[in-house]
Parts: structure tokens; C-alpha cells; sequence
């Protein structure tokens, strides 16, 4: 089985029907932040993301555990209970938010169209922490979130979204990540769900703890839950993006680990990251036998990077010379 496997699209629409114009596989998986911004308008971006921060100023008082799009109605509702300035931001913040949420389901819906016209072998996706929950979406049929499907004698099973808030995204219809401490414990819905599932590639958004998930000048901001469920269990491949930072493979026992980094360009505090970056993977008897990094750029598709994983360590097979990914910082 051959997969093209990339993450972290952020509204790269164009690059992504040139991948599949491009590209030959069995199956297309898309792990996650499909969306970047929230308005095709700037303006619209920065005003909302004002208001947005205003509205958790004002809520730092509040006990309960609440979204601002929830506080934002009581105050519109309730406004002889709040002082006029918060009624107001909050009527203002509810009309950016259905905009916003009107805006991403646009695009959602020119997602599923290229992928209808352009995508030769079937596709399943992700929602990241830049996207809303997809089920209210155009691409529903397609969402692998708290899902799996079985092709090709495997068994795929995903979830998407990160333990985080994204600034300008309308995080009430943002995909939530369920694992949070409590009372000196940690739950983790992910390490539930994949050890009811036991799938043989686990395609997951936020990385597992330890596993390309390092942030420079941070350390590693993986999953705790998906950590613990990899360190009892033992799936094919595992799939992960959102740390564009820590691009790489790695394999623990028979398991690949792969992040190819980011698909889409994205501005971070690291600088402006351009993207392009996708894999495409062989697996033969249930075990990950090949995996090649890729780029897209100027319109062209560019083979990086191969590597060997059917032995116990992985090994370089091909290097391109004008590769600006070096082999030993991809392969760990």
C-alpha cells in the first residue's frame, strides 16, 4: 500500500490539488490544521482576534469553566446584568464569530470539491487546533476524527486537535482534545480511544509526548495519554504534525514515527516557515517498508529524502544534492 501523507495545510489549496494532480497513491491522509485563518479579510483577522482577547480579559474573574462565545450570549441576552462596554463587545464578538464560522465552512467546501475533481485514491482527514469540529463541515464523510476504517488489511484509526486555543479561531466550534490533570491524574480520551481500537496506523494531529513533539526553547509538548498507550503498544506507523519545528522519522521497535513538517506556509515566532513538505509511504506485510520525503515548490514536486525502514534501524537510500533537508536531522 502506498500513502501520501501530509499535515498542517493551513489554506494551502493550490499546492494541495498540485499534490494531487502530482501524486499516485492507494490512499491520501490529511492530519489536521486544513484551515489557517478564519477571514479572507485582514481586517477582519485582527478584529477578531481583539475581541477575542477581550473577551477572556473580562472573563478572568469567572469561576466556571466557560467559552467566551457562551459568555458573550449571556451578556447579550442578560445586558441589565453587565456593564454596557461588555454588551457591547459581545455583540460584536457573536457577529465576527458566525462570520468566521460562515468563512471556514467556505472553505471547507472548496477543500471537498478539489478533492472530488483531483484526488485519485480515497482520502481521510483530521481536524487540527486551526479547525472546527468537521463533522460540521463539507468534509464529514471524510473526517477520521474518534474514527477508524480498515483498507488494504490495516486499520486506521485517528484523532485530531491539539491541547491548546488558537488565537482567531471560534474555539466553541474548535475539535476539542480531551485529556486534561485533574486531582493528581491524568485522563486522556486519545489513550482510551486507541487502546479500544488497537489500530495498526495511528494518525493523530498533536504528536505523543517524546515523539517529534520539541519546540525550540520549550522541550516537548506531545500527548501524555498517547504516549503511554505507544509505550504498551506497538501500531505499524504513527502519523503526527503541528510541531512544524521537530520534522523527522524515527522507529521504536517495529513503530515508524513520522512528521514531515508543515504543508502549508505559516508566519510563527520562529519566522516564516514556507512549507511544502509531504511523504509518501510504503507498507508491505502490515510493516512500514519505505518512506520518502517531498516538497512542493515552484509548482514542482521534489524528492528529497528516501529512507530504508524494514530493518531494525533506518537507512538512508537517497539523498538529493539540493536537498535543504539534511539527512541527519530528518532521521533519528
Amino acid at each position: 500500500m502506498r500513502i501520501i501523507y501530509l499535515t498542517d495545510i493551513h489554506d494551502g489549496l493550490r499546492g494541495l490539488k498540485e499534490v494531487l494532480l502530482g501524486t499516485e497513491c492507494d490512499l491520501y491522509l490529511f492530519s489536521g490544521d486544513i484551515i489557517y485563518k478564519a477571514f479572507f479579510n485582514p481586517e477582519r483577522i485582527i478584529e477578531f482576534v481583539t475581541l477575542q482577547e477581550d473577551m477572556y480579559r473580562i472573563m478572568d474573574d469567572i469561576k466556571e469553566e466557560i467559552n467566551p462565545y457562551d459568555y458573550a450570549t449571556r451578556a447579550v441576552r442578560f445586558p441589565e446584568k453587565y456593564q454596557p462596554n461588555v454588551v457591547e463587545k459581545s455583540q460584536d464578538y457573536r457577529r465576527l464569530f458566525h462570520q468566521a464560522a460562515k468563512t471556514m465552512k467556505e472553505k471547507y467546501e472548496l477543500i471537498e470539491i478539489i478533492i472530488q475533481k483531483y484526488a485519485k485514491a480515497p482520502v481521510w482527514l483530521l481536524p487540527g487546533n486551526y479547525d472546527i469540529d468537521l463533522q460540521y463541515s463539507a468534509l464529514y464523510e471524510r473526517d477520521l476524527h474518534r474514527k477508524t476504517f480498515d483498507m488494504g488489511g490495516l486499520k486506521f484509526a485517528g484523532y485530531g486537535g491539539a491541547p491548546v486555543i488558537t488565537s482567531g479561531i471560534p474555539e466553541k466550534l474548535a475539535v476539542k482534545f480531551h485529556e486534561y490533570n485533574r486531582n493528581g491524574k491524568n485522563y486522556s480520551e486519545p489513550e482510551d480511544f486507541f487502546k479500544e481500537e488497537n489500530p495498526d496506523v495511528v494518525v493523530i494531529h498533536n504528536p505523543a509526548y517524546g515523539f517529534l513533539d520539541k519546540i525550540p526553547s520549550f522541550g516537548n509538548v506531545g500527548s501524555q495519554g498517547i504516549r503511554r498507550y505507544l509505550d504498551d503498544y506497538s501500531p505499524a506507523l504513527v502519523v503526527s504534525g503541528h510541531v512544524h519545528e521537530d520534522q523527522g522519522i524515527i522507529k521504536k521497535g517495529k513503530t515508524v514515527f513520522l512528521n514531515p513538517s508543515n504543508f502549508g506556509p505559516v508566519d510563527s515566532v520562529f519566522g516564516f516557515q514556507p512549507g511544502g513538505f509531504f511523504s509518501e509511504i510504503e507498507i508491505e506485510n502490515n510493516l512500514v517498508k519505505n518512506v520518502k520525503l517531498n516538497r512542493l515548490s515552484d509548482h514542482s514536486i521534489r524528492h528529497l529524502l528516501e529512507v530504508d525502514c524494514s530493518g531494525d534501524k533506518l537507512e538512508l537510500v537517497h539523498a538529493s544534492s539540493d536537498s535543504e533537508v539534511l539527512a541527519e536531522d530528518f532521521i533519528r
